[in-house]
């Protein structure tokens, strides 16, 4: 889990992650203050309109006829009166809801916002939702599904306010009124319809994350396979624009490594070959020296630089995507190495069981199995080879009876043109066997390594896939 976290699409998903939460936490928080306020301002502007009203028509009316309109006037959410009207202090403070209700009764009226407006507020402190329904006729069943009534079920009181306004006579007027309010914007109301929204916009970014970063997975895989395969195809240059670059730089590179590979294979090959021919007259004429002895030096001498340059060529015309990938059976393919081996002379054991398919290329596989067993005849006096299948590879091990080497010494004798034994007249190899061998292994993508068995000889282990993985003929 966290090793998906740490990549560039988990870092990308966590980060578009917490700007949605973080974004819509503060568009629902902002829309839920400016809601519950508009709301409250609404409802106090519509009573005021209201108390305006009324106001006006006391004003025009005679004061005998008053108290029977304001009488006729009075309701389920509004009651006037003109008569018994006890004093309501104005409001001190023009912010508070009660300074809010009195401005906009005098802005209803033309009048001053310093005008005298007396408003009182009664807030509850419970909803009171269960003595709202008592007030509506017998008839609107409050507990139906119809649409208004559903609505009206959410309508609660928040209290009472009264205003005491002065007509132009003199006389005065009281309007008393219910808050009512819808309930306030909540969380739990809006959370499953934020989780939709996150979870699809999710959704989204994680499709356009993996489409945008698959180029990018490709770059890696290429960068990966380029140590193995050179002549893997190009990567399409696809994705956004870095991208893009980024992969274009890597085609160029890849297309660079393969001309400078390409050119030093092609000066290593002109060079061993041009040295054939003066190597070939130095031999003609050291059979023209009387000395023995020095005669035999000289040879020798031409023979190992005579190997080497064979070495050399073999090693800059081997070519990997000649040959194609087949099934073979495995056990048939050392036994034969082995029979081969046997049949000159060297001294060679093989061990394996039941039947081992696996696909690869076989020349190039056999020449490798040739090479470590001759190597293991040659300095450890014999070879055992054996056959082992587990977890989907093959390893095919060589032991000998030889001292063996060490870790550090076997990295020294796979690269290119290094030999242990600085002996050249005991030495029969150019310096690039086991080069070869470890080259055309990683091609068929597997690996080589010196090991030990139980009994403590020193060995060579070939691990090789069932099904060959590299080249572009595979």
């Amino acid at each position: 889990m966290i090793r998906h976290l740490d990549t560039l699409r988990g870092r990308a998903f966590i980060l578009i992650f917490a700007l949605l939460i973080a974004s819509n936490a503060a568009a629902l928080a902002l829309y839920s203050y400016l809601h519950n306020d508009a709301m409250d301002t609404l409802h106090d502007a519509m009573f005021a309109e209201q108390v305006a009203i009324v106001v006006q028509l006391m004003d025009r009316l005679p004061p005998s006829h008053r108290s029977e309109v304001a009488a006729a006037l009075t309701g389920t959410m509004l009651d006037v009166s003109t008569e018994n009207i006890e004093p309501v202090a104005t409001p001190e403070k023009e912010s508070t809801r009660a300074g809010r209700i009195s401005r906009l009764i005098n802005t209803f009226l033309d009048r001053a916002p310093s005008d005298t407006i007396g408003v009182r507020l009664e807030e509850s402190d419970n909803d009171g939702r269960n003595n709202f329904a008592p007030l509506f006729p017998a008839r609107l069943n409050l507990a139906s599904e119809e649409p208004i009534e559903r609505v009206l079920q959410n309508v609660y009181f928040q209290g009472s306010v009264e205003v005491a306004a002065e007509l132009t006579d003199g006389a005065g007027v009281l309007v008393t009124g219910r808050l009512l309010a819808v309930p306030h914007f909540s969380w739990a109301q809006m959370s499953p319809s934020l989780l939709a929204l996150t979870g699809s916009a999710l959704v989204i970014a994680f499709w356009l994350l993996s489409r945008f970063i698959t180029p990018l997975v490709l770059l890696e895989g290429a960068a990966r396979r380029l140590a193995e395969d050179i002549n893997a195809p190009a990567l399409r240059e696809s994705g956004p624009f870095e991208v893009r670059c980024a992969t274009a730089a890597f085609n160029g590179l890849q297309t660079r490594i393969k001309q400078l590979i390409s050119d030093r294979s092609a000066t290593a090959a002109a060079i061993a070959h041009d040295l054939g021919t003066p190597v070939t007259r130095l031999r003609l004429r050291a059979h023209e020296i009387e000395d023995t002895e020095v005669r035999d030096h000289i040879l020798s001498d031409l023979d190992q630089m005579q190997r080497m340059i064979a070495g050399a060529l073999d090693f800059t015309r081997l070519d990997f995507e000649t040959e194609k990938a087949q099934k073979v059976d495995l056990v048939t393919l050392v036994e034969s190495v082995c029979s081969d081996l046997a049949e000159v002379g060297k001294p060679i054991a093989f061990q394996a069981e039941g039947r081992i398919i696996l696909t690869t290329k076989p020349t190039l596989l056999r020449r490798v199995i040739v090479n470590i067993a001759e190597n293991a005849v040659s300095y450890g006096k014999q070879a055992n080879v054996t056959l082992l299948s587990e977890d989907g590879r093959v390893t095919i091990a060589i032991h000998d009876n030889g001292p063996g080497m060490s870790r550090a010494d076997w990295l020294e004798a796979v690269k290119p043109f290094r030999r242990l034994q600085e002996n050249s007249y005991a030495s029969h190899g150019s310096g690039l066997g086991l080069t070869i061998a470890r080259r055309i292994i990683e091609d068929l993508g597997g690996s080589i390594e010196p090991i030990k068995d139980q009994l403590g000889r020193f060995g060579v282990a070939i691990h090789v896939p069932r099904h060959a993985t590299v080249g572009s003929n595979n």
